[in-house]
């Protein structure tokens, strides 16, 4: 279960990317978590679950909004013009923010091995950016890039402040209150869907992100959460982006140059060692992958 976490979650970044060469992004985001959220939600009907309350359905719009609109929408928008590998490495960074976000939100303090792991994974960042990285990286794109990662940890802290009886239905929910924001800014800033844009390639990248990213990689998550230490299931947040970036070179021919490669594995050691410190709870508790289930 743990493999199919690497590679369906690995994929996705490609699998956004293929999708947005034809599909544009704010309408491939809202048709994605429109239909996987919609079968999770017949799912949880099936299964009798109890209909959620008013205080779910808020946490689940507010925290929906932040992390599939602000968070994986704009990420889907910044694929238009960076690499799936290199926008999955930012996207990586999320546990470096979720730490800072950590000690000013709930007075975690921080470790000194986890102080390292934020210097390194963020000086890995600047160094992918900078002349000696020699990326080539567009200005916007990769600020919102990084940004997403930042709205995705903000997010998943925010999300410790809800309770839900069903981590699956909440999920659901946060996939179809984000749907009609994801609409609205496809509606402002984007012409109308045109049959021509599903080609077979973008159609088969949309398939791919409702059912092996957002059920199949969920649900496998899941498992992983209830089944293996907690340690080992924290690895998929370095174990995706070198998914990513093997993917992105191997199938969509992104360019490949060492410095990318040093770049990538600086990120990955700053994450790695950020999850290997050890962790101070707060009094709200420890809730790392909460706001991780709707990748």
């Amino acid at each position: 279960m743990l493999a199919i976490v690497y590679l369906f979650w690995g994929a996705t970044s490609p699998a956004m990317r293929l999708a947005v060469a034809t599909l544009p992004p704010w309408w491939m985001a809202a048709i994605r978590f429109f239909c996987a959220g919609g079968l999770l939600w017949l799912y949880c009907r099936l299964r009798g679950l109890p209909l959620p309350d008013r205080h779910e359905w808020f946490g689940a719009a507010l925290t929906g909004t932040i992390l599939l609109v602000a968070g994986n929408g704009i990420f889907a928008w910044t694929l238009q013009y960076l690499p799936s590998g290199i926008g999955a490495l930012f996207f990586a960074l999320a546990p470096l923010w979720m730490a800072i976000l950590g000690y000013f939100m709930y007075a975690e303090r921080l470790s000194a091995m986890a102080m390292a792991g934020l210097a390194v994974g963020l000086g890995g960042m600047i160094y992918l950016y900078s002349p000696s990285g020699a990326q080539d990286l567009p200005t916007l794109p990769t600020v919102l890039g990084v940004f997403t990662s930042l709205a995705w940890a903000f997010g998943s802290m925010i999300q410790r402040r809800f309770t839900t009886a069903n981590v699956v239905q909440f999920s659901s929910m946060q996939m179809l209150c984000a749907t009609p924001v994801l609409a609205l800014m496809a509606l402002l800033f984007e012409k109308p869907l045109a049959a021509s844009q599903f080609t077979p390639q973008a159609l088969g990248a949309l398939l791919f992100l409702i059912f092996l990213g957002s059920i199949v990689g969920f649900s496998a998550f899941v498992w992983v959460l209830r089944h293996v230490p907690t340690t080992l299931a924290s690895t998929y947040s370095y174990v995706n982006p070198i998914v990513a970036l093997i993917l992105g070179i191997g199938f969509l021919h992104e360019r490949f140059s060492w410095s990318l490669a040093i770049g990538a594995g600086i990120i990955v050691l700053g994450v790695a060692l950020m999850i290997a410190a050890p962790k101070r709870e707060s009094a709200l508790g420890s809730s790392r992958f909460r706001g991780e289930l709707t990748r």
